[in-house]
């Protein structure tokens, strides 16, 4: 299974942090696909790779569901983790929990999306599903918000190129994306699961790469992604 995580050119700084963290609380020997325009001009790990479509120019943010669309054309990896480059790593990822979770995905193929972090289980009207080893599985209440939410989750491909339009923000593809998908609820899940495998912060909660909000990360990670001059 491979990690692939979303970026623009306004956000490729965060790319660094996001690297460090990763690397210190998932693996580095976990493969990570960076998806955006521009390549960064600084290098990434190893285990990163840059993926670019092109000019930034042809995907405003208004088109940001076109830019996943052309990518998620372009691979053909069943079950993937999906990130942005702001999700920053705040733990000890149970990576073992996360393989679980993508082998419950790759035999129950109408599962969408599998919550890695908090999402689903503060979402309203959660209810107990089944479960997945030690892990306690949660069903999101089709009625309830953001069944497309970005946050950090693993996501079969071609049901969410079904859900996709053209044409969306990724806060369109959050809000009006999600009755989209309530409409299929019969045949479609969006899971999580009580024992959140992952946790991340959101370093640019309000949209600007220069003020970070770094409430979630310890002292001594904010104090080495200084000393490296990454933030």
């Amino acid at each position: 299974m491979r990690t692939f995580v979303i970026t623009s050119d306004k956000y490729l700084s965060a790319l660094r942090p996001f690297a460090y963290l990763f690397n210190k609380y998932w693996s580095d020997e976990q493969e990570v696909v960076v998806v955006g325009f521009a390549e960064p001009s600084f290098d990434l790990p190893s285990n990163f790779t840059f993926h670019s479509l092109g000019s930034m120019r042809n995907y405003p943010v208004g088109n940001w569901s076109d830019a996943l669309i052309a990518f998620l054309n372009q691979v053909d990896d069943e079950v993937f983790c999906l990130m942005l480059e702001d999700y920053w790593i705040s733990r000890p990822v149970n990576v073992e929990a996360v393989g679980m979770l993508h082998d419950y995905m790759m035999q129950f193929k109408n599962v969408l999306k599998m919550d890695l972090y908090s999402d689903r289980l503060y979402a309203g009207g959660m209810t107990d599903y089944n479960h997945c080893g030690y892990l306690d599985l949660i069903r999101s209440d089709p009625a309830s918000q953001y069944h497309m939410s970005l946050m950090c989750g693993l996501w079969r491909r071609d049901l969410l190129l079904r859900f996709l339009i053209p044409g969306e923000s990724p806060w369109q593809v959050e809000l009006e994306g999600t009755p989209r998908v309530a409409k299929a609820a019969n045949d479609v899940l969006v899971l999580g699961t009580r024992n959140m495998p992952l946790r991340h912060i959101l370093a640019h909660r309000r949209g600007d790469p220069g003020e970070l909000l770094l409430d979630g990360l310890s002292t001594a990670d904010v104090e080495a992604l200084r000393k490296l001059e990454y933030i």
